[in-house]
């Protein structure tokens, strides 16, 4: 039996799969497994506030245990967000957000195929407004990302709705692809619970998370959200995820561009001269692409994978460089350019257009 997946943006451990990586399936599978236990371990020893969920069996929701049935009659109509997490290592993590409690139990959970002594459950308050979402990546040269305002959802599926700002700061100085001071003093907070002096609670995070430092700043990807009220969580700390990430990246300048280009930021870079075709995702279940032409869309998922495998190039209006279809097209080592804001609007199916991601750069020909 298999279990219900519904998500045209998968986790990266179902991108990885099916791409046909396994071994990296694998790895991002055993990290995110075990992401709430680092979350509460750096909590515990750096006082790092993170988005806390409650565990239960998943025996507990399947039997409609006496602890599930309080929850259920307390807190039914409370929105939430549930992973099902797997206790073997080769099934997939199961995920739900923004309805009910109730809503999730009888409409998602309910139709699951588990055996659910395979599984436990993760469960948490979700909120529908969230002021803030950011990654940032922390290297031994500097730390980077993206921050926007609303749901994170946007930055790892590169869904954006609203206006993305990249930053860079190398320890001394800050880029930023557009400067917002409450988007800098957002991040400044961040970056300041990631460093730890004490070199104690260093040494207690390097045996028990296996965690590295740079200028005493935790290195890794993180993921944070800000709450109605400014409260911060850190809702993810990955250690493997950046050698999957550019190692030069910089800031997107977008006043650059000259009349007649269109600009958006280097997911992977390369050159590639073809085509275009604009795919819409209401399209996509009867769309092809012939090898090698340009593909144009609105965002990928999941969905457009045997046309980015074709393409000879990808183009986007929307999304960051550290988005999970972002990340699968420097896997397929496609040159990518994402974020143009416009570029399903000016290209048009036929146009002969020279791609150059290493630039962000795509000009008609």
């Amino acid at each position: 039996m298999k279990p219900v997946i519904s998500s045209f943006q998968p986790s990266l451990t179902e991108w990885f799969a099916a791409i046909g990586e396994e071994e990296e399936s694998k790895a991002f599978r055993e990290e995110d497994s075990h992401k709430t236990d680092r979350l509460e371990v750096l909590n515990q020893e750096a006082g790092i506030p993170y988005e806390k969920f409650e565990t239960y069996s998943a025996r507990d929701l399947t039997d409609k245990s006496e602890k599930w049935q309080v929850v259920l009659e307390k807190r039914g109509d409370e929105l939430c967000a549930i992973r099902l997490v797997p206790i073997k290592p080769d099934l997939p993590k199961l995920r739900q957000r923004g309805v009910s409690i109730r809503q999730c139990y009888e409409n998602w959970y309910l139709k699951q195929e588990i055996n659910p002594d395979d599984y436990k459950v993760e469960l948490c308050s979700h909120c529908e407004t969230l002021l803030w979402s950011c990654i940032l990546v922390v290297t031994d040269n500097k730390i980077y990302g993206d921050i926007i305002r609303g749901m994170h959802s946007q930055l790892t599926h590169g869904d954006t709705t609203e206006e993305l700002i990249q930053f860079e700061f190398d320890f001394k100085d800050w880029k930023w692809s557009k400067y917002d001071a409450e988007a800098e003093s957002q991040v400044r907070r961040m970056i300041a619970l990631l460093y730890i002096s004490d070199q104690t609670v260093q040494q207690r995070l390097k045996e028990k998370l296996n965690s590295e430092f740079s200028r005493d700043y935790l290195k890794g990807y993180m993921e944070f959200t800000v709450w109605p009220g400014d409260k911060m969580h850190l809702i993810d700390y990955n250690r493997i995820l950046p050698k999957y990430l550019p190692s030069d990246w910089s800031v997107t300048d977008f006043s650059q561009a000259s009349s007649g280009e269109i600009r958006g930021a280097t997911a992977h870079p390369g050159v590639a001269k073809g085509v275009v075709r604009v795919i819409a995702a209401q399209d996509i279940d009867n769309a092809d692409i012939e090898p090698g032409e340009i593909l144009v869309c609105v965002n990928t998922d999941v969905r457009f994978l045997p046309l980015m495998i074709k393409a000879g190039a990808i183009v986007t209006d929307r999304g960051g460089v550290l988005s999970h279809a972002a990340i699968i097209s420097r896997e397929l080592k496609k040159p990518c350019v994402i974020g143009t804001k416009n570029a399903t609007q000016v290209l048009k199916d036929g146009d002969q257009v020279e791609v150059d991601a290493t630039k962000g750069i795509i000009v008609v020909r």
